[in-house]
């Protein structure tokens, strides 16, 4: 068998056509989402969607909000100017923060209106 023409670790397929299917199918749940729920309406289906999960279920409405949000917070452009002295100063002041709110006992911030049976449903 000859291996003419390829190039050590090349798979043989063309760079980036895995990431064309999944682009495209970004595109198509980015194109639905922005739809909008009925003919002239200035709200979109994503934002119905969110609101209906938020209502229905608030712990899984903040467990996908939370999936989407960064793994690690950086800041390291908002502290790049500080002193290093300052940069401690900040920390102690996060951590003490920290400690705080471990605790405090937990609150809602606002409470969601309860869903009944009654609440149309969202249209897609």
């Amino acid at each position: 068998m000859s291996r003419k023409g390829f190039q050590p670790g090349h798979t043989g397929r063309p760079r980036g056509t895995r990431n064309k299917l999944a682009g495209r199918v970004f595109e198509d749940i980015f194109a639905h989402w922005c739809e909008p729920v009925a003919p002239g309406s200035s709200v979109c289906k994503g934002q119905e969607a969110l609101q209906s999960a938020y209502l229905k279920n608030p712990a899984e409405y903040l467990r996908l909000t939370v999936s989407v949000l960064p793994k690690e917070f950086v800041f390291e452009n908002a502290v790049t100017e500080l002193e290093d002295d300052q940069v401690d100063e900040l920390i102690l002041k996060l951590r003490q923060r920290v400690l705080e709110a471990r605790a405090a006992p937990p609150t809602l911030l606002a409470s969601p209106t309860k869903v009944t049976d009654d609440d149309p449903e969202p249209r897609h």
